[in-house]
């Protein structure tokens, strides 16, 4: 009996990661290349050179293509139409997959791909509704609901990022947008939150000082989880402003989608789940209108989006969990 096998891609704002795997979600090759920054042609230039790495020459068994990407899409066209932290605009990377390995591709939100990767093998198998929140770079979900994954007219109906959590506006998002939760509490909003701070801030900390010298350009957000965890006084009230942030937040996805569980992911959350995800499974019960469900970092850990766009190039997850866009 052959193996069926298909290729899927995690593309995020620095890195492209791919890999060759079964449709167990079973991951037999990997390779990793950087975001390539310039035109259209370049990006799609290192996603088909990235592919024909992890394939390594050989398609014979390759099914078809899947593909995570950050941003906002369009899936009828297959298209990534937006991608601040890329810096990438109107890529019509479903048709230069298509035309260059002649198979089928589908393309989907990085964090909806984790979503398919929680419901067909991860903490989502055997319930009809869950949330899956990237906390990374930006902030991103992917949605369950009975059993089937939730799109919108164009795809992109888990946009949670890009959530208005500050009436105020107080901080700008790196799509241009004000007050939007990712602007706030992932990696490239802890330093901004920092910043806004920092101008109230009048006890002594190492980090408000680094903070107020540099005008918030240049410190990271691990920098702040780092001074947080050895004590430093402002990097805690920022951490823990971001704690409650997020709760808030999580408790708006409980009461629009009312999920059996949440799943955790993001390269910031996987690292930090003390100062990120613990505080907001502990808070839900007082801010949920629903019953609050278990909130968990995900089982798939940074494999979650590069599995579930693997699994969505079958045709038999995706007749199962992924409506087809008219």
């Amino acid at each position: 009996m052959v193996m069926r096998r298909a290729v899927g891609l995690d593309i995020g704002g620095s890195w492209i990661r791919a890999a060759l795997g079964d449709q167990s979600g079973r991951i037999l090759r990997r390779s990793v290349r950087r975001v390539a920054r310039g035109s259209p042609d370049q990006f799609i230039s290192e996603v088909i050179g990235i592919i024909k790495d992890v394939c390594s020459g050989d398609f014979g068994e390759v099914e078809g293509i899947g593909v995570g990407a950050a941003g906002r899409l369009d899936l009828r066209k297959g298209s990534i139409e937006f991608s601040p932290h890329a810096s990438l605009k109107s890529v019509p990377i479903k048709d230069a997959i298509e035309a260059e390995f002649r198979r089928g591709a589908v393309v989907l939100n990085d964090c909806v791909a984790a979503a398919v990767a929680e419901g067909a093998v991860g903490a989502g198998r055997g319930i009809g509704n869950l949330v899956y929140v990237g906390i990374g770079t930006g902030i991103g979900a992917g949605i369950i609901a009975d059993g089937r994954i939730l799109l919108g007219k164009d795809g992109n109906a888990h946009e949670v990022g890009h959530m208005i959590i500050d009436l105020e506006g107080r901080l700008k998002c790196n799509c241009g947008g004000l007050g939007h939760w990712e602007a706030y509490t992932s990696g490239s909003g802890i330093p901004k939150l920092a910043r806004y701070l920092s101008e109230g801030f009048s006890g002594a900390s190492r980090l408000a000082e680094m903070v107020r010298a540099v005008s918030g350009e240049g410190v990271e957000a691990k920098e702040v989880f780092s001074a947080a965890y050895g004590g430093d006084p402002f990097a805690k009230l920022v951490i823990g402003r971001a704690a409650e942030i997020n709760a808030k937040a999580f408790a708006n996805l409980v009461n629009l989608y009312d999920p059996e569980a949440i799943t955790v992911g993001g390269g910031l959350a996987l690292k930090n789940p003390s100062l990120t995800v613990d505080p907001v499974a502990e808070s839900l019960p007082r801010l949920c209108f629903n019953a609050p469900p278990k909130v968990m970092l995900t089982p798939l850990g940074q494999d979650a989006p590069l599995v579930g766009a693997l699994l969505s190039a079958f045709g038999s997850v995706r007749s199962k969990m992924i409506p087809q866009m008219g």
